[in-house]
């Protein structure tokens, strides 16, 4: 995929902007393998103050568009819709610093906008992103997987999330870098089966990744506010999902002021069940730490594991069929606070 119809390397101050459209027919009956496989639609390496403004992308054969090593970013009021083949990302930024993404919307067939760490010495760090519509066949925002560098400093705030069929905010460190200092603001979500899923483990984001896997370093310092999610017509299975490993916890997570309303529909044996696959490099196997792996969780509401600093303020859930299960679940939490936690409009207390 490292071909594409538009290149810039080592280039400044450059824009590409206007309220035309950019179609890169990239049907599948277009690009076969034997026709020399997907480009990319747009592809950016080593460039600085970048304007890419009011433009409609669409039809990308693969990413619509890859960032690699960029600095100052501005990214807005840009309509990106990728779904006539597989893997459309929207907008990839790996190792880029000081960028904004803004007024834009994105109905992708894979992550509407992806931050990734596939360098060591390339950290993403200083991204603002705001007032933006997501859909995607994947994830929404997703942070992570590709992370052999540092994430630090982003900001998520004013979005509407619909229809994603993974995660809304996808958040996953695993290939030894730090992830530190992110707040999540003002967002609605309908239709998107986990609204936040954070993982912390160990796995190589891809083929190309070094085979020798780094140790897990830190990921901590989150904030996830005034968030609203509706799921109430998907299946039992729809929550937010947060995990660390043993002995290497995600810290200092805060959730205040959500509300969530689900379909309901567990039963007392999914209250009842205890142990949990772990990400652990047997139970992935070759491949990436994904929901799947998990199977349905003892929770209506908010699963979360092996976290130190986790703060739970004003959590209303509400279920539309009858649940058997708790509408928070922890195991392995500690310094733990949860304040003001409601079920179907009424306070519960709950012990952990």
């Amino acid at each position: 995929m490292d071909r594409c119809l538009i290149f810039a390397r080592d280039a400044k101050s450059f824009a590409i902007e206007g309220y035309g459209t950019i179609d890169a027919n990239g049907h599948s009956k277009y690009f076969t393998k034997k026709k020399g496989g997907r480009p990319m639609m747009m592809r950016f390496l080593n460039c600085n103050n970048i304007k890419l403004k009011d433009v409609t992308l669409i039809n990308p054969a693969a990413w619509t568009s890859a960032w690699l090593y960029c600095n100052d970013i501005v990214v807005n009021g840009i309509k990106i819709i990728s779904r006539v083949n597989n893997n459309g990302d929207g907008l990839d930024f790996d190792g880029c610093t000081n960028v904004r993404v803004s007024n834009s919307s994105f109905d992708t067939s894979d992550d509407s906008i992806c931050l990734q760490t596939s360098r060591p010495d390339k950290p993403c760090k200083n991204i603002v992103i705001t007032n933006c519509v997501f859909t995607s066949k994947w994830a929404g925002m997703r942070i992570g997987l590709a992370s052999r560098g540092d994430f630090e400093s982003v900001t998520v705030s004013n979005c509407t999330f619909h229809d994603i069929q993974d995660s809304g905010l996808k958040i996953q460190m695993n290939e030894g870098g730090e992830m530190k200092n992110m707040v999540f603001n003002n967002l609605i979500m309908k239709n998107v089966p986990r609204p936040i899923f954070m993982t912390f483990c160990q796995q190589r984001a891809g083929v190309d990744a070094p085979q020798d896997m780094q140790p897990m370093k830190a990921m901590h310092g989150f904030i996830f506010s005034n968030i609203i999610a509706d799921n109430s017509e998907l299946d039992k299975n729809s929550a937010i999902f947060i995990t660390g490993m043993p002995e290497h916890y995600i810290t200092d997570i805060q959730l205040n002021n959500i509300q969530f309303k689900v379909s309901g529909g567990g039963t007392k044996e999914d209250a009842n069940k205890i142990n949990l696959k772990e990400y652990t490099l047997e139970t992935l196997g070759n491949w990436w730490p994904e929901f799947s792996k998990v199977g349905t969780l003892p929770t209506s509401g908010i699963y979360a594991r092996h976290v130190d600093g986790l703060r739970i303020n004003n959590f209303h859930l509400q279920t539309i069929n009858e649940d058997h299960r708790k509408p928070v679940v922890f195991s392995d939490i500690v310094n733990s606070c949860t304040k003001a936690i409601f079920l179907n409009r009424k306070e519960v207390n709950l012990k952990f």
